[in-house]
């Protein structure tokens, strides 16, 4: 059935290399007018309070999506016109300044000192510009870019549009990241295929097979996180390389005795099987991703399992064409390539294979106990680069209104002016809360309802709902801020009638740590239990899986260790996401090692012999599946200013080298070691004769 399959895809080479071609062309497409999502509060679950909150400020109160413009020195009838300007800009739904609430005629040593705080400080003026939709939506975008224009002839500063700016930055950074990914790669290929032809060849297959991940995107109406388009260019190169490296290998083995089609033919029936197998794991890996709480993981869990099963089916086809089309020019252009010996190593391995189980056993507690000292982070902020102008403007703003953090508290519109009152008394007195503002802050709550004009009561009150301002002292990484969230949020239940909501970034952020906690020990453990099934069946085993998923779970504790003797500090996502990648990802390396040694072992029935056999002849393949996994991801990890991005890709360029490391190292001492348990755990293992027997 396989062979009648790989004779098909032969000779229907041609067929497949334009079908292909097509699927580019209409992947490239995709990926050009896909929608790249680069807000990651927005996959925080609908059901949580803070997210229903936001959606009742921003949809009543236009404050949701909200930028702000800090302008200094102007007068008011200046910055007036600059709000009716701004309010103009296709896109704005309202600019919110005093005349919300006053009238610039009013002297302003007649204005209520409340409307004064809110709006003035020093020498400066703060305008708060909402809009109709999403922060995402290329109208929304284009808003922002025509207010930065209208507010370039003034002293001025636009804060809370890290969003737009971080796509313009990736935007940039992007086609370097790729350039730079691709050349590291090739350059790995060069240095272990002896044809500067074929790197090229696996090269345009994987980079057809992104394509068409991408592209694929825009057509199931996926809104891509921007994590997920970078992770996933440089990861699909790096976790699949090993499918192309293993069907041209066999390709040029079964050359030696037959025609190139016939042998093309066999290769692909061969190595079908161990193909799919690679892939089962690795897949299984990324979709224990999608059980994140988060919808981020989903996002990235799917992509990346979609993106293996694309390129499984166009290394089987298209790579196969390619390498019949190009075999005159593979066979005239050759080069010598370096030959690294790991014979010794699996000598010495083998001779001393008791002592480096120990060790092996023993390095699970400086790994555990360093994996103890890393400090994981939720403040998203501290991941935007640096030079952010928005980033500035935050700071500024925080100086000059000293304002940490702003919340909005939405309330249902159950109680009386005097409950409200009560509630923003309650309010104030919560420690680290420095304002707290609202319809009360501005009238007094004995006047009655008739008497006040209806456009101070309508900036308040709209759809059976009002809302309160509050101003925390705390930055997001000050210990005291969830403390001063959970006080907010009792008072505000126990002092209102009616339904409460507290939101804002701030809050968005906490939830995103209280909805992540046990994430990543979900995710390890179904990844885990996934991976050891597969393995399990696949070795017919009961032993088998726990030596090679143990020996790759040891190399995920060290690479996360040495966070601890850097910075000391992780972005979540990262956590998150690194234990199900890095196992997926090189778990292969250690069925590999193990499956030759299983070959060898059946020859000779000498587990020492086998051993060193199977690191002799298995090393060469896992470096250069390492070497790219590495090459691929290493240039986004110097090169992006973008934290979660940098230091993800970090993680997955050391723990390709870790896991190398201990696959080489640990593991063949661990196979030799516990031999008679496979013997007696394992379906048709072979067993070790002692010589003499």
């Amino acid at each position: 059935m396989i062979l009648k399959l790989a004779s098909a895809i032969v000779k229907n080479r041609k067929a497949i290399m334009a079908i292909s071609a097509l699927l580019v062309v209409v992947g490239t497409w995709g990926i050009m007018n896909s929608r790249i999502n680069y807000d990651m509060l927005s996959y925080l679950p609908s059901s949580l309070d803070s997210v229903k909150g936001l959606d009742i400020i921003d949809e009543q109160f236009a404050m949701g999506n909200m930028i702000q413009v800090l302008v200094r020195g102007e007068s008011d009838a200046t910055v007036d016109g600059l709000v009716e300007r701004i309010g103009a800009v296709e896109g704005v739904k309202a600019v919110h300044w005093v005349t919300d609430l006053a009238s610039i005629a009013e002297p302003a040593e007649f204005r209520d000192e409340v409307v004064t705080e809110n709006y003035y400080a020093e020498d400066a003026t703060l305008l708060q510009v909402s809009f109709n939709k999403g922060s995402n939506d290329p109208e929304v975008k284009s808003a922002i870019g025509e207010i930065r224009n209208l507010i370039e002839p003034y002293d001025s500063q636009l804060a809370g549009a890290q969003q737009v700016e971080l796509e313009e930055v990736m935007n940039k950074d992007t086609v370097r990241f790729a350039a730079a990914a691709l050349v590291l790669v090739t350059a790995v290929l060069l240095l272990t295929m002896p044809s500067i032809v074929v790197p090229v060849l696996f090269v345009l297959t994987i980079g057809a097979a992104v394509v068409m991940n991408l592209g694929l995107a825009y057509y199931i109406g996926q809104e891509m996180s921007y994590i997920t388009g970078v992770i996933v260019f440089a990861l699909q190169f790096a976790v699949t390389m090993d499918y192309a490296l293993f069907l041209y290998h066999r390709f040029d083995e079964e050359r030696r005795a037959h025609e190139p089609v016939e042998a093309m033919t066999r290769a692909v029936a061969a190595t079908f099987k161990s193909i799919f197998a690679a892939a089962a794991t690795t897949v299984a890996g990324f979709m224990a991703l999608t059980v994140m709480h988060l919808g981020f993981g989903k996002d990235m869990g799917l992509t990346l399992a979609r993106g293996v099963g694309i390129t499984l089916v166009a290394v089987v086809t298209l790579l196969p064409a390619l390498v019949l089309a190009a075999l005159p020019l593979i066979d005239r252009i050759r080069h010598k390539t370096p030959k690294f010996d790991f014979s010794r190593l699996g000598h010495l391995i083998a001779k001393h294979a008791g002592v480096v189980t120990v060790v092996g056993v023993l390095l699970f507690v400086p790994a555990i106990w360093a994996n103890s000292q890393v400090k994981i982070t939720y403040d998203l902020s501290k991941s935007l680069p640096e030079n952010l102008p928005s980033t500035a403007a935050e700071e500024q703003v925080a100086e000059v209104f000293g304002r940490q953090q702003t919340l909005f508290i939405a309330l249902e519109d159950v109680g009386t002016s005097m409950d409200l009152e009560r509630l923003s008394g309650a309010l104030a007195d919560v420690e680290g809360v420095t304002r707290v503002f609202g319809y009360g802050s501005l009238v007094d709550p004995r006047i009655p309802v008739e008497f006040i004009p209806s456009e101070a009561r309508d900036a308040f009150y709209a759809g059976g709902f009002t809302y309160l301002t509050l101003d925390l002292a705390y930055s997001m990484d000050d210990p005291e801020m969830a403390g001063a969230l959970d006080a907010v949020r009792e008072v505000a239940g126990a002092e209102w009638p009616g339904a409460t909501y507290v939101t804002g970034q701030s809050v968005l952020m906490n939830d995103m740590e209280r909805v992540s906690q046990g994430d990543d020990t979900r995710i390890n453990i179904i990844s885990v239990i996934a991976i050891l099934l597969i393995v399990g069946i696949t070795f017919k085993s009961l032993a088998i899986p726990v030596a090679l998923v143990g020996c790759i779970q040891l190399a995920i504790l060290i690479n996360q260790g040495f966070v601890a003797a850097g910075s000391g500090e992780m972005i979540f996502v990262a956590s998150l996401a690194i234990g199900a990648i890095q196992l997926g990802a090189t778990v292969d390396y250690a069925i590999l090692v193990t499956s030759r040694y299983e070959e060898e072992l059946t020859r000779s029935r000498d587990r020492l012999e086998a051993i060193k056999v199977a690191v002799a002849e298995s090393s060469q393949s896992i470096l250069v599946s390492a070497g790219t996994m590495f090459a691929a991801t290493i240039a986004l990890a110097v090169m992006s200013s973008v934290g979660i991005i940098s230091s993800l890709t970090m993680l997955i360029a050391r723990g390709a080298l870790i896991s190398f490391a201990v696959v080489m190292v640990i593991l063949p001492a661990v196979l030799v070691v516990g031999q008679p348990l496979y013997e007696r755990l394992s379906i048709g293992w072979p067993r070790h004769t002692v010589k003499g027997e």
